[in-house]
């Protein structure tokens, strides 16, 4: 028999999140990726080969800083 007092939406899911804090974090993954993709229109990008060489740096006695887009 259902619980009338219990709706739907309050119970977490599999990962904990209720369905209000999903719909929160999708939204808020959504302006970010629409953010990335307005900085790759404006081309402030890192080149892939300037990250590779910080990559390969890490754990080096010489970890260079994180590059950084130039624009």
């Amino acid at each position: 028999m259902p619980n009338p007092g219990f709706k739907q939406t309050d119970a977490p899911n599999q990962d904990g999140e209720t369905e209000d804090e999903r719909q929160e974090r999708l939204a808020y993954e959504a302006q970010r990726i629409a953010q990335a993709r307005e900085s790759v229109a404006a081309g402030r990008v890192i080149p892939l080969a300037g990250m590779q060489k910080w990559a390969d740096s890490l754990g080096t006695d010489n970890v260079l800083p994180l590059p950084r887009a130039k624009r």
